[in-house]
């Protein structure tokens, strides 16, 4: 099974093909959880004693939504363009 960060990176590197700017990684709470364990355990984050985290991947911010789905979401302006 790929790592969940390795197919975030996939799902940029098609956004970036297609020209658009990832502007949200939109993951369920499941997923979410999978990949802080997996990111803790790489040392690539670090998690303090706070009431309220706001995560990125690689400068692109990580929504936590109930359904469990993994998307990188582009800008909503090219959205409403299409």
């Amino acid at each position: 099974m790929k790592k969940i960060s390795e197919h975030i990176d996939l799902l940029i590197q098609d956004m970036k093909k297609r020209k658009q700017k990832p502007e949200y990684v939109i993951m369920g709470r499941n997923l979410c959880t999978e990949w802080l364990i997996e990111m803790s355990r790489e040392g690539l984050i670090e998690l303090n004693d706070v009431k309220k985290y706001k995560f990125n991947h690689r400068g692109v911010p990580v929504i936590v939504c109930e359904s469990e789905i993994l998307e990188v979401a582009p800008n909503a302006k090219y959205l409403m363009e299409g």
